[in-house]
This record gives C-alpha cells, structure tokens and sequence, in this order.
C-alpha cells in the first residue's frame, strides 16, 4: 500500500512538474507574441511619427513634403521611442532598430518628381491654369538689363546641385517650329496642363526677367531663362534666351513678310528703283532681312513691357513701316556705293511707296514673354529640365532658409528595423 501511495505522488508530482512547464512555455510565448504585436503597432505609429518631422518652409513654397535626417538620426530616434514604450514590458528584451534611408533622397529625380505630383492637387491645377497671379517686374523699365546679374563662384555649391552642371539648351529652331505648332495662349494653356507637376511648379513658385510667382527672395531674377539656359551667371541666362527669342521672332516675322503680297511688292519695287538688275534680288533679300528685324526689336519691346505677339502675323498686326528701313543707318551700310547714290537721289519716290502699307502700334491677341519661355520650357529634354527645376529649389533653400541646405540629405520615406531577439520587424513608409 504504501508502494503504490508513493508510486501514485510521483506520478502526481511529475503530472504537476509537466503543467507548470507548459503554463511557464505558454507565458513565454504570450510575452513574445504580445512583444511582437507591440513592435508592430508601435513600428507602424513611429514610421508616420517620422514622416511628421517634414520641412515646413520646403512645403511651403514648393509643395514638396520631406524631411531632414540620416540613417543614424532615424535609429536614434525610434531607439529612444523603444526604450520610452517598452520599459519595463514584461521583461522582454528587444536589441534596438537600425535605419536605412537608401533610396529615399529627395535628390533622386524619381523621388523629386513623386514629391512634386503628391503636391500638385487637381484643386491647386485648377487655381494656377485659370490666372493664380503672377506679377510684372518691370526690369527694363530704363531700358536694356538694368539689375547686375547674380554669379555662383561657389565651387562647392555648384558640385552639389543636382545637375552638377549638365548642358543641354533648346535652340532658337525648336522655339519658331513650336510656337507655330502651339499657336495661342489657349495652345499653350493645354500644354502646360500635359507638362506635369514640374512645369506647374515653374508656374507657381518661379520667377522670370518680366513676371515674379511670388514676394520670397529668389538668389535669380532669371529662373525660367535658367531651367533654358543652365549658367551659374544670372545675365548669361537672360541673354541666352533673348537672343532666342530675336532669332525666332525674326524667322516667325521673315514668314509672314513673304506671306503679305503688298508688302513683297513694296520690297521688289524699292529694290528695283536702288539697284536696278540682276542685283536687284540681293538688295530685296537685304530689305526683307531688315525689315523683319526691325519688327522683331519691337516685338522684344512688346514682350519686355509685359505685352502679346502673334506667332504669325497678319498684315494688319505688322508694326513697323518700310520707311524706317531705308531710312536706317544700318540698312544704308549695307548697301554698295552706287546703290546708296540712287537711294538719297530717289528718296522721295522711294517714301511713296510704303505710304499705303498699314501698320499697327499694339495688338490683344498672341503669346506674352511667359508663354514664349513656356515653349522652350516644353521643348527640353525632361530630365535636364527636371535636374535644373531641383538646382533652383536647392539654391534657394540656400538662400533664404539654411545654407548647407541639399536635396539629398532630405527622405521622401522611411525604413528602419526593430529587432526583437527572435525575429525582425521590418518597416517602410513614404508620403502619399
């Protein structure tokens, strides 16, 4: 009896032994089970809390939500969050989380050119198409390029910008094949809709030589003439563009002088009474060429004062007269001895015949500076156009917020990792 007494505690005792065991396994497994579940949920608040900390001023002025940081700062960061939430949890140890922003840099053309669609609502679309204001500068108001040009020398400035100095222009070709395929401002208007959140941003938030996006402090004046251009010297950019824009004009109003039949009449007959013969043909191409220049130093007056140009012009929207072409010093330069005799001799017959040819002092219709540049804007290849649309954000970053501001030390996303001794959690979010 007392054998099986003793037989019966033992077998008791090990029944007893073997419960605790599996209640002690089971509360291993509920700890790290509800470890995980925390490490989860908590992850997922941390990875937002993170994607919170974006700079204010970069979304304020170009709609460009990101935040500063490295990988170190990231692991420090959701480090102190694990020690804050997890102290004292049920014993668990958990070794610590690691970042790795790869990928993430706002610097990638890719990742900028996500942040500019994720800012660029349909709302704000909408608003900028349909007249958000831009201002008239007014540059030129004393005449020619008044301000002093603004030059990067800056080597380490410029190594960091996101072109890293990369060519590439659109030729004055490009622009006079363009502006007759876009035609109008409407043409342009639809262009500028299918361009992408880039070309609404050069909209909204930059500046060109005669309109201003806004009242902030930009390092150029030429913003536009820049993204076309790509110098570090403001007044490079300028002139680049205005003589585009002259050779262009010029080859637009070289078209539409031969379209006129009066106006070609004019032209033979004058050639013909200075330079009678087979001359003659040269000296109208002369005529032609100053002619058509005449009237393009006035379209660039027109477009200077913040006024519109046809693209093509028609008769009635010509504005200088054949007049003032033989009558200029320069056209008379060009002309051989015997032909600058007949032309004092005839000056008066000559007057005559440009007297019944009508001309205009302004127009409503065509395409202002704006538009023009918008054209060549268009015209570039995509990446050089995006690459020097980032330069301007970092440049002026630089210039009115931090001075070592740089696109590439700003996330569009997080990932870090939180190891539990078990097992990891990985974690990934972006702005959406």
């Amino acid at each position: 009896m007392h054998e099986k007494k003793g037989s019966a505690m033992v077998m008791l005792a090990i029944a007893f032994l073997g419960f605790a065991i599996c209640i002690a396994g089971a509360i291993g497994v509920s700890r790290r089970l509800v470890v995980s579940s925390e490490c989860e949920c908590f992850g997922r608040v941390w990875s937002k809390a993170i994607l919170s900390e974006y700079d204010v001023y970069l979304l304020e002025d170009y709609s460009i939500m990101a935040y500063f940081g490295n990988d170190s700062d990231v692991s420090r960061k959701v480090n102190d969050y694990l020690e804050y939430s997890s102290k004292n949890k049920l014993d668990e140890k958990i070794r610590g989380a690691n970042a790795d922003l790869t990928g993430y840099e706002l610097g990638i053309p890719g990742n900028f050119r996500k942040a500019l669609k994720l800012g660029f609502a349909t709302s704000a679309t909408d608003e900028l198409i349909n007249g958000r204001g831009r201002t008239y500068r007014n540059l030129d108001s004393l005449g020619g390029y008044e301000e002093e040009g603004r030059v990067i020398n800056n080597k380490v400035v410029l190594d960091t910008l996101p072109s890293g100095g990369s060519g590439g222009c659109v030729s004055a070709d490009t622009l006079t094949q363009n502006a007759k395929s876009i035609g109008d401002e409407s043409g342009v208007k639809n262009s500028i809709l299918g361009g992408g959140a880039e070309i609404l941003l050069i909209e909204r938030s930059m500046d060109n030589h005669v309109s201003k996006a806004d009242e902030k402090d930009h390092f150029f004046v030429n913003e536009w003439e820049y993204i076309i251009k790509g110098s570090n010297d403001d007044e490079v950019n300028y002139r680049a563009c205005r003589k585009r824009l002259f050779v262009a004009r010029n080859a637009l109003n070289l078209v539409a002088l031969y379209k006129d039949e009066a106006k070609v009449e004019a032209i033979m007959s004058v050639a013909e009474a200075i330079t009678p013969g087979p001359l003659g043909l040269a000296t109208q191409i002369l005529i032609a060429e100053a002619w058509a220049a005449l009237e393009t130093e006035e379209d660039l007056d027109d477009l200077y004062s913040d006024r519109r140009v046809p693209v093509i012009k028609t008769p009635t929207q010509w504005k200088t007269s054949l007049t003032s072409v033989i009558s200029s010093k320069e056209f008379e330069k060009e002309l051989d001895d015997e032909s600058k005799e007949l032309l004092s001799e005839k000056k008066d017959e000559i007057s005559e015949i440009g007297k019944g040819l009508q001309t205009v002092t302004q127009f409503k219709d065509g395409l202002n500076y704006d538009e023009y540049l918008m054209i060549m804007i268009l015209a570039m290849n995509e990446n050089t156009r995006l690459l020097r649309i980032m330069d301007l954000v970092q440049i002026n970053m630089k210039y009115r917020y931090y001075r070592d501001f740089n696109l590439m030390e700003y996330y569009t996303g997080t990932r870090f990792t939180i190891d539990e001794g078990i097992r990891s959690h990985v974690f990934e979010e972006a702005y959406k």
